[in-house]
């Protein structure tokens, strides 16, 4: 029996166990050569992602810093709004003791206007009465009195007439008296004459004169 297919078979084993490790080796490199690329690949992003972290840190400093400001303002903003709380609760009450205040102010003042009206509606119905009596008595006083200046002009229409026929009867009188008067002159003349007429022709007698013989006024 030949040993050449022993030879080439152990040929070929040999073979097949160089080649494999050296494939393996061969493809150890390769991905030695892609570790050692994905490595500084991955240094690069570490070196980013340093950045971005410092970044990230220095951002987050500032935002601690904008949240203590904000926490400060928020503190202050809270004292504040606890003292305006405060204040309108204080205004409230004021508010509120002004208003009750108001509301007895203004209770007194509609029952001082309601005294005051009554006290005004009672003086008016008594000043109303007062008038009333005052205009009845004035009413009675000036009709009596109007029937008193009837009567006085009655009176008087009456005593004018009386006057009136007294001048009259005085103008008659006197007309009368006036003709006697006028007689006894012309008897006086007369008798003047009848005087001298006797004293011419006989001596002076006293002659006394006859009994009720009026002497006529000289």
């Amino acid at each position: 029996m030949s040993r050449f297919p022993f030879i080439a078979a152990g040929l070929a084993i040999l073979a097949l166990g160089v080649v494999v490790p050296l494939v393996a080796v061969v493809q150890g490199q390769r991905h030695l050569r892609a570790v050692k690329n994905e490595l500084g690949s991955t240094h690069e992003q570490v070196v980013k992602l340093e950045k971005v972290i410092a970044d990230l840190k220095t951002e987050l400093d500032e935002a601690n810093k904008a949240r203590t400001q904000l926490q400060g303002n928020l503190s202050e903003a809270n004292t504040k709004a606890e003292q305006l709380s405060k204040d309108l609760n204080t205004a409230q009450s004021q508010l509120k003791e002004k208003e009750a205040h108001e509301q007895e102010l203004t209770d007194e003042l509609e029952k001082t206007k309601k005294d005051k009206y009554a006290q005004l509606a009672a003086e008016r119905e008594a000043n109303q009465k007062q008038f009333e009596t005052i205009t009845n008595e004035a009413t009675k006083k000036l009709s009596e009195s109007e029937k008193r200046v009837s009567d006085l002009t009655k009176q008087l229409e009456s005593v004018s007439a009386q006057v009136e026929n007294a001048a009259n009867q005085a103008k008659d009188a006197e007309a009368k008296r006036a003709e006697i008067q006028s007689a006894l002159d012309e008897a006086n003349k007369e008798i003047e004459r009848l005087k001298s007429e006797q004293q011419q022709t006989v001596p002076p007698v006293s002659v006394s004169p006859a009994p009720g013989e009026i002497s006529a006024p000289q």
